[in-house]
């Protein structure tokens, strides 16, 4: 797998994860921006797919506010998997 398509892939996965949670909690994205220690402009980026997360807020994410964690890891691992 070429590393471009990599990003690519966990990047939009990332944003769906990101979009789904925030729905799913009911917060709007200063809240979750707040969660994440970061700014909201800088959310919104993330959530436009205009940006990608950094491995510190996938992980701030993962422990603040991941709902199914083993289903997160899981999608990643999926991604991650070396196609035949």
């Amino acid at each position: 797998m070429k590393k471009k398509k990599l990003y690519n892939d966990l990047k939009a996965y990332l944003r769906g994860e990101l979009l789904r949670c925030r729905a799913a909690l009911n917060i709007p994205q200063e809240e979750m921006a707040h969660r994440l220690l970061m700014s909201t402009r800088a959310y919104s980026a993330l959530e436009s797919g205009k940006s990608c997360c950094s491995l510190i807020t996938a992980f701030l994410f993962f422990s603040r506010c991941c709902l199914d964690q083993a289903a997160f890891l899981d999608g990643i691992l999926r991604i991650l998997e070396p196609s035949e």
